[in-house]
């Protein structure tokens, strides 16, 4: 299934936008909980976004 979207012409545009929209959310979740001092949240916030930004950096080289 995963690679059938891939395949799409529209498939890694899709993926890679919403992938943005989930780092920038986890990202300023993160700066709210730091504010806040929650560090539970803080750390939960911080490893979604960077997974998220992994993911997009492999996904962006991966074509090269």
């Amino acid at each position: 299934m995963s690679g059938w979207i891939l395949d799409q012409s529209w498939g890694l545009p899709v993926l890679m936008a919403f992938l943005v929209i989930v780092f920038v959310f986890e990202t300023r979740k993160a700066f709210k909980a730091y504010k806040e001092q929650k560090r539970f949240e803080l750390g939960w916030a911080l490893l979604f976004a960077l997974v998220a930004l992994l993911a997009i950096v492999i996904l962006a080289t991966n074509g090269r």
